[in-house]
C-alpha cells in the first residue's frame, strides 16, 4: 500500500503545520509522517505544488527522496492536482494507493480508478490511535458522539451500582426524577440540535 498525500491541502487542513513560509510547514508535515508514522508500515509519497520559478519551463514534475519519503513537486501549469490523478491513473495497481486529502476534486477525477480515498483528519488521526494514551492529545472527528456515550455509560453504570437493589423499572424512572434528571430529554436536545 502506499499513501498518496496531498500535501499543501494537508498542511491547510491542520493548524500543526501553519507557519509564515512554505518550506516551514512542508518540513513539519514530513517531520510528522516520520515521528508518528500515520500510515503504518506503508509508503508515503508526498505532491507539493510547483516548484519552478518559471510555470512555462516545463509541463510536468520532479521527484526527490527526503529521509525515505518519496516527495514530488508539481511544474509548469500541471498542478499537484493534475499530478495525483496521473500517479493514480498510471499505476498497475490503484487499488494499492490511499490518496489523502480533503479536495473533493480530486476524489471526484480518481472516482472510478480503484484508488482508496482518505480524508486529512483520519490521516492525522491514525496517529494518535498508534500512540500510548498518556501522551495523546485526541483529535475528534467531526459528528464524534463518543464522549456523549462514554458520559451516558457512566451515568448507567453508576446507576446501576449505586441502585443495585433497585430493579423495577418504574422504580428507576422515580429514582430519576427525584434526581431531577431526564436522560431522554437530554438525548432529544441533542439529536435536535445535530438536525439543525
Amino acid at each position: 500500500m502506499e499513501y498518496l498525500v496531498d500535501g499543501y491541502n494537508v498542511i491547510r487542513s491542520s493548524e500543526m503545520f501553519s507557519s509564515g513560509d512554505l518550506e516551514s510547514p512542508r518540513n513539519k508535515l514530513i517531520d510528522f509522517i516520520l515521528k508518528y508514522n500515520p500510515q503504518g508500515k506503508n509508503s508515503v509519497t508526498l505532491v507539493f505544488d510547483c516548484k519552478s520559478s518559471n510555470p512555462y519551463e516545463t509541463d510536468g514534475y520532479t521527484v526527490t527522496t527526503t529521509k525515505g519519503i518519496k516527495i514530488i513537486f508539481s511544474e509548469g501549469q500541471k498542478s499537484a492536482d493534475d499530478v495525483i490523478v496521473d500517479y493514480v491513473e498510471n499505476s498497475k495497481k490503484p487499488y494499492n494507493i490511499t490518496v489523502v486529502t480533503n479536495d473533493k476534486g480530486i476524489f471526484r477525477r480518481i472516482g472510478g480508478k480503484g484508488a482508496k480515498k482518505m480524508a486529512v483528519a483520519e490521516f492525522i488521526y491514525n496517529r494518535a490511535k498508534k500512540q500510548p494514551t498518556n501522551n495523546v492529545v485526541i483529535i475528534k472527528k467531526k459528528d464524534d458522539y463518543s464522549a456523549i456515550s462514554m458520559e451516558l455509560s457512566d451515568l448507567w453504570l453508576k446507576e446501576d451500582n449505586n441502585d443495585s437493589l433497585i430493579t423495577n423499572p418504574k422504580s428507576r424512572k422515580k429514582k430519576a426524577e427525584d434526581d431531577d434528571f431526564d436522560i431522554t430529554a437530554e438525548l432529544s436536545d441533542l439529536w435536535i440540535k445535530k438536525e439543525k
